[in-house]
């Protein structure tokens, strides 16, 4: 018998255009029907609103405070002080519809102890894919995490260290970044050599490599070495942006997939062309037909942890890219380049990882910060009423 059923609203499954009346029904963690079963059990009347799949989150720091003074209080936390910001950081993304978060940098063991918090129920907080501590260079870009590594051993080392400690996915550093002083965000950190040896070693351990990289340059010998990602992918040079059309074009033969960062934090650029460059960036990646995963960078300065919403419409003005797109790099799209197989959209035998929404996100993406439920495995997580009660 059905625990739950979700009734009388909309839902979009996450693969289609439109969104259609259905109720969702959830035996236990997962969604056993669709349609117009009503199945057993409890049930909430969700009239007027939209069920849609859980959000995704590709690129975040649960560890960072997402204010001016993120590295005073990161370097004034005792590692329980941290934990403990870390689980209401992920709690807060949790509760904004937020089910599935990859943790992009961290301390290594405090990364595999909150993942382990939130699947065991120990804390209220997303499905969490973590990458620990990011491999960089001595004096690199995030060194005070704890992941320096120099050379191709070191970072082979490095590799085998973090897979041992079970992360999800290995991190590198490939360029310098604006939030480690002394570091050049333009020029790449490693070498050609090096970073394949990285990337053999992570493919070697059955991992996937993702690697950091703003300037041009640096991404050119990322895409060369064949990483399985990049974040950010900003193209910066000294004195702005310069869009390299055929490491574009290299990205996407090779199926690398982008992560380009995209957040509220956005809209508090400068109106100095710069925006527009940066969304030119965006547009052409996506007309060259690159893969491209959502992701917000969360925790930095002026990027909250619940803002990914904002960052989804941010996104879509970007990328000119119609609400429903936007939405699937955020749901279906995410899943399925994270190999998450059991999620990102509305289907008989997936995870009940859901967000209820008053209105139609697909067509006005504003509508997904009016939140009614939030459900992880199939339990009330946020909103009222709470798991036991129905309508």
């Amino acid at each position: 018998m059905a625990s739950l059923t979700l009734r009388g609203g909309l839902t979009w499954d996450g693969l289609t255009g439109r969104p259609v009346e259905s109720n969702v029904v959830i035996d236990g963690s997962v969604i056993a029907a669709t349609g117009a079963d009503s199945g057993g059990g409890d049930s909430l009347d969700v009239s007027g609103c939209t069920v849609l799949p859980g959000l995704i989150d590709a690129h975040a720091h649960l560890c960072f405070n997402a204010r001016p003074n993120w590295r005073e209080v990161f370097d004034g936390d005792t590692s329980g002080r941290m934990l403990l910001r870390m689980a209401s950081n992920g709690r807060s993304m949790l509760e904004a519809g937020i089910t599935t978060v990859r943790d992009l940098g961290a301390p290594t063991a405090l990364s595999i102890e909150i993942r382990e918090a939130f699947a065991g129920g120990l804390a209220l907080g997303p499905k969490l894919l973590v990458a620990g501590a990011p491999i960089t260079t001595t004096g690199g870009h995030c060194h005070f995490m704890g992941g320096e590594a120099d050379g191709e051993l070191e970072f082979r080392k490095a590799v085998r260290g973090h897979v041992k400690a079970d992360v999800d996915w290995i991190k590198v550093m490939a360029t310098g970044g604006n939030m480690t002083p002394r570091t050049n965000t333009f020029a790449p950190q490693y070498t050609l050599d090096e970073l394949r040896a990285g990337i053999e070693e992570t493919h070697r351990l059955r991992r996937k490599i993702t690697a950091h990289a703003h300037g041009a340059a640096g991404i050119a010998v990322a895409v060369e070495a064949g990483v399985d990602m990049i974040e950010h992918c900003s193209f910066t040079v000294p004195g702005g942006i310069a869009f390299d059309p055929s490491v574009a074009d290299r990205i996407a033969k090779q199926g690398i997939v982008v992560s380009p960062t995209v957040s509220v934090g956005y809209r508090n650029w400068p109106d100095d062309g710069l925006r527009k460059r940066r969304a030119d960036v965006m547009r052409e990646l996506l007309a060259r037909g690159c893969q491209v995963i959502m992701s917000t960078d969360c925790g930095i300065s002026g990027v909250p942890h619940n803002a990914l919403a904002g960052g989804i419409e941010v996104l879509s003005e970007l990328g000119n890219l119609k609400p429903v797109e936007a939405l699937k790099l955020a749901t279906s799209t995410s899943a399925s380049i994270l190999g998450l197989k059991d999620r990102g959209t509305i289907e008989v035998g997936k995870a009940a990882d859901l967000l209820v929404v008053e209105g139609d996100p697909t067509l006005r993406l504003s509508d997904l910060a009016r939140i009614r439920y939030v459900l992880k495995d199939g339990v009330v997580v946020f909103g009222a009423p709470r798991p036991g009660n129905s309508e």
